[in-house]
């Protein structure tokens, strides 16, 4: 009896990944991105600005010279997704926290929440950028910025952010990590034909997130963003109890 248990035990596993493989052959055949080289996510084509401070979150700031910071969202996170329908920004005279939530950058009926990289109180919004997404996508860190903090902590909270070469590590492990996310998250049923997220050679496909149905998006802000804020916290608080 045990060992038939065990048979059928092995054979419901070889039939599910046998399926499993189906579907993804299925959606392969039928992606309108997979086959074309130019929709490949590569970090090459990742421009890292110099004096610009990234949260894991995957927001950004950088000093100007009257003393305040421009805040947006990452060029990383704008490949994922696409050009956005809208971002929601906090308003004029609004103060935040490191890691408070901060921006919801929104896709169709999907969205995510970014966090604040730094603390401080909101001074001006790009309202020319929030009416022209494609601003925001085209260049994220010079016209695409989202506001104007004035901080509050600015040397010690920087320290906890990636600058330089540290950027460029964080970021080749962040590719690593949304990767291995996509290669077992798969697109759920109610999105447009099951579109794979991967490229064949398992690349991830340039805007991923935007051929992507709703629940994809809630995993990947409790999987990706959420998960790398609440390290980031942890981190901070060690490093300050120290």
């Amino acid at each position: 009896m045990v060992i038939l248990l065990v048979v059928l035990f092995v054979g419901i596993a070889v039939t599910v990944t046998w399926y499993q493989g189906m579907k993804r052959y299925q959606a392969l055949s039928v992606s309108p991105i997979v086959k074309k080289q130019a929709y490949q996510f590569k970090m090459e084509n990742l421009k890292i600005p110099a004096g610009i401070y990234f949260s894991p979150t995957h927001s950004w700031a950088h000093m100007q010279a009257n003393g305040r910071a421009k805040i947006g969202v990452d060029a990383f996170l704008h490949g994922l997704t696409g050009v956005l329908s809208s971002v929601q920004v906090p308003e004029q005279g609004v103060s935040l926290k490191q890691g408070e939530p901060m921006f919801s950058i929104v896709h169709k009926d999907k969205k995510l929440s970014i966090t604040a990289p730094i603390s401080g109180q909101v001074k001006s919004i790009n309202m020319e950028a929030l009416q022209n997404m494609r601003m925001i996508h085209r260049d994220p860190y010079s016209t695409g910025w989202l506001v104007e903090m004035q901080p509050t902590n600015w040397e010690q909270e920087t320290k906890r952010l990636y600058l330089g070469q540290r950027t460029t590590a964080w970021l080749t492990s962040e590719m690593g990590r949304i990767r291995d996310f996509f290669a077992h998250s798969f697109a759920p049923p109610d999105s447009e034909s099951g579109l794979v997220l991967l490229q064949d050679g398992g690349d991830i496909a340039d805007c991923a997130l935007a051929f992507a149905g709703k629940g994809l998006w809630g995993s990947f802000q409790k999987l990706i963003l959420d998960q790398a804020n609440l390290d980031f916290k942890q981190a901070s608080e060690t490093s300050h109890n120290q």
